[in-house]
């Protein structure tokens, strides 16, 4: 089984992508099922195969626990590892080619707390590959880019495994914007210096820093798709058959 995890911030679109992956997978005959692990989302475009508010009532827990929505969140995930048994089970039973796990909308509840990699290990055994999403609106000024960057590079310090970074809403950017990111990504060194012709001295002096400190695999797996257009479909199959190694489009 190849699991897949999605992680972005709040909004990037990771709910959407979950659905728009698992039919280009069933599109190229990949059994694909997928997890729902936001206790606290009210709506899903797609039907979870396996879905942890059937475990975790948010609702019963703000109740019981007199506590808010954000403290009844952070409750809620880190009982999560309480019914790991069960989901393993579940996924256990069917037979599964794919997996996508769709994780809470507020990644650092997940990505920052010491349960997530504990549940991630638990239900992925060996073949997890990370999606890390970058919401096209933080591609705009180089200073938002590199900020995104730095998340994702966090992000796969956290889980320590292969990771795609994937602009999501593609479809928002101009051809022209999207040559510009292409430029910074192929050339990284162009990033720095538009970041330091921004009007903060600040930013100038922290730039050649802060690029520095983004891993140059960050920079290697970028993706740009859309779940409205459709767009980089193939070009994402394509980087996760790459690193698991295994045929997904004929």
């Amino acid at each position: 089984m190849y699991t897949i995890m999605l992680i972005g911030t709040a909004g990037s679109g990771k709910s959407t992508l979950t659905y728009t992956l698992s039919q280009w997978l069933e599109d190229n005959d990949k059994y694909t099922g997928i997890i729902n692990l936001d206790p606290g989302v009210r709506w899903l475009p797609y039907t979870p195969d396996i879905d942890i508010r059937e475990y975790i009532d948010l609702e019963h827990i703000m109740s019981k626990y007199e506590l808010g929505p954000n403290g009844a969140l952070i409750a809620s995930v880190d009982m999560m590892i309480n019914y790991i048994k069960e989901i393993r089970e579940e996924i256990r039973n069917s037979n599964y080619e794919y997996i996508i796990v769709d994780t809470p909308g507020q990644m650092e509840l997940f990505a920052f707390r010491t349960v997530g990699p504990q549940i991630i290990s638990k239900i992925s055994e060996d073949n997890l590959l990370i999606l890390f999403l970058i919401d096209a609106i933080f591609t705009i000024k180089p200073s938002d880019f590199v900020s995104a960057l730095l998340l994702a590079t966090s992000v796969h310090y956290r889980f320590l495994k292969p990771q795609i970074n994937v602009i999501s809403k593609a479809d928002l950017l101009s051809e022209q914007r999207k040559s510009k990111i292409e430029e910074w990504i192929e050339d990284p060194e162009t990033l720095k210096m538009d970041m330091m012709s921004e009007d903060s001295t600040l930013q100038r002096e922290m730039s050649e820093r802060l690029v520095d400190l983004i891993s140059s695999e960050m920079f290697m797996d970028i993706v740009f798709t859309s779940s409205f257009t459709a767009e980089g479909g193939d070009a994402l199959l394509g980087r996760i058959e790459r690193i698991f190694g295994k045929t997904i489009i004929d």
